[in-house]
């Protein structure tokens, strides 16, 4: 009876963590499997009785055709594994759920045999991206109350922000500075954290409110890649935060046009050997920003194929082998029976060992509808939201995605969603989804004016993207968005071309009416610095 209580005292804290907070489906199903468990029918916990007890399927749920029971066992076996690493690396009692079984096991640890765990220690046999550091102003020299509110807002939300992006890996240290001693920070970052990328923020009041700047470096060359700054208001909300980091990273690190993975992996590839843990994101990136044809492809695929098939359990390189899969099926790369095999196998693999990543269910739910199990699609659209509500890079991914399958009404949502689009008509980039995702940084950059317009083909260009894209020709959309931001003349190329509208693109998504009116933009056409800068 003592044991039992002390294991129904365990699921109440596991299910009351930050970990598995909203993530009701997995509460569901522990709470169910445990529950037989201890009344002692164990034995007969069965994949459909998961299913109709659990997670709320139809009585005529097949578990030969669906992999939902499947999926949760391998994402609730992962969080378990998550919490035991972190919030109950000190538990007494621990809850294992075994690999092929869906009966849960119990275990008391002796204190004497707890684990020194360090769990932001990325495992060595794991595919990584770059390391940055993010440095603040020193709160102790800060003698305004409110000024120094915002800082400590800063230190907490951001890094909790951009560690939701499985990409990048967080220096979380922070870098002493000895009294009456300047410190160099671009050298600490790196020989301190091994960071490629120091991103300092700094904050300073002014009569309306403050003003925040965000000046973005990487370490090895120490070249300034990224600059800007925003004024916001003395009363402002979380959400005005919360928009102002999802635009950082979108201009900075996200896959499809983020400039410090960009500039990563460009720096990456001039060098004769790639680090064998970097070459799966740095191909892919390659094929997402520099060119997305097929020698590009087949690199991220040389790539994938060695990491998956030496690690089977690298949890990057399978999900990033499985969005390489929607790749080759838009661009008909591969025989399609073949791919369908390869993209559901490795789909499914993908969501078991990344059961809190947005781009796993992103990925998943693309496979799902082009499978035909749309329901199942649409859960898995709004886990991948649920659980990266700041990732846009997702919500481009999975609508270019479904415009690639024809779900087009889906697609046009997810794009006004992700990128603050209306609906009006005509509208090129609904037009043209490819350009949200492939190469949308620089060629939207460069159309912003009639010159740089003129320079990429105008309307010529424009209406052969529009053509492939009502084809179904995705391979031809890309070629044509590819080529033509490959002839831009040397004054308007990637390296000079300027940073997007940034904080007029926080207003235009940050949350309406709390926010619509909290920020203002304080950087003007000529005050933007250049990435080259």
């Amino acid at each position: 009876m003592e044991e039992k209580e002390w294991i129904q005292k365990e699921l109440s804290q596991i299910l009351a963590s930050r970990l598995l907070e909203n993530k009701k489906q997995a509460c569901n199903f522990l709470t169910y499997i445990i529950e037989e468990t201890l009344a002692g029918r164990g034995e007969k916990i069965t994949q459909y009785g998961i299913a109709l007890e659990a997670l709320g399927k139809p009585a005529d749920f097949c578990p030969t055709d669906s992999p939902a029971v499947r999926v949760e066992a391998g994402r609730v076996r992962k969080l378990l594994e998550e919490y035991y690493a972190s919030e109950g690396r000190h538990s007494k009692y621990r809850i294992v759920l075994p690999s092929g079984s869906y009966q849960p096991s119990f275990e008391r640890i002796q204190p004497s045999a707890l684990p020194a765990v360090q769990y932001f220690a990325p495992k060595s046999i794991q595919s990584l991206g770059p390391k940055v550091h993010i440095s603040y102003p020193d709160t102790e020299l800060i003698r305004d109350d409110a000024l120094r509110g915002l800082v400590y807002n800063l230190r907490s939300l951001l890094p909790m922000t951009l560690g939701n992006f499985r990409e990048t890996r967080i220096a979380l240290a922070r870098v002493s500075q000895p009294k009456g001693h300047k410190v160099d920070e671009l050298e600490a970052a790196w020989r301190h954290h091994q960071a490629e990328f120091l991103l300092q923020c700094t904050a300073e009041g002014v009569d309306t409110g403050f003003v925040l700047k965000f000046v973005l470096f990487h370490t090895l060359t120490r070249e300034q890649l990224w600059s800007d700054n925003v004024q916001v208001p003395l009363h402002y909300a979380q959400a005005t935060l919360e928009a102002v980091f999802s635009q950082l990273i979108l201009e900075t690190f996200s896959l499809h046009r983020g400039v410090a993975m960009a500039y990563w992996s460009r720096y990456w590839k001039t060098h004769a050997d790639i680090p064998c843990h970097y070459r799966v994101l740095v191909e892919h990136i390659a094929f997402l920003q520099d060119e997305a044809g097929d020698t590009n492809l087949q690199a991220f695929l040389d790539a994938c194929q060695d990491r998956t098939q030496r690690y089977h359990d690298d949890a990057l390189a399978h999900l990033h082998y499985a969005v390489w899969c929607l790749y080759a099926y838009m661009l008909r790369a591969e025989p399609t029976a073949a791919l369908e095999i390869q993209w559901h196998r490795l789909a499914l693999r993908a969501l078991e060992l990344n059961p809190g990543n947005a781009l796993a269910h992103s990925i998943f739910a693309l496979e799902c509808f082009h499978r035909g199990d749309h329901e199942m699609g649409k859960l898995e659209i709004e886990t991948a939201r649920q659980v990266n509500p700041f990732d846009r890079t997702g919500g481009h991914l999975l609508a270019v995605g479904l415009c690639a399958l024809r779900h087009w009404e889906l697609a046009f949502t997810l794009l006004r969603d992700v990128a603050g689009l209306d609906s009006r008509y005509p509208d090129p980039l609904r037009a043209v989804p490819c350009l949200f995702y492939f190469r949308q940084g620089e060629f939207a950059k460069a159309a912003r004016s009639s010159i740089q317009f003129a320079a990429l083909g105008g309307w010529e260009t424009f209406g052969t993207l529009v053509s492939h894209c009502r084809a179904d020709d995705c391979k031809g959309c890309i070629q044509t968005l590819s080529q033509a931001v490959d002839k831009l003349p040397a004054n308007l190329s990637r390296n000079t071309l300027p940073a997007s509208d940034f904080w007029e693109n926080i207003q235009q998504n940050a949350p309406k009416p709390a926010t619509s009116s909290a920020l203002m933009t304080t950087a003007t056409a000529t005050d933007t610095l250049t990435a080259s800068e």
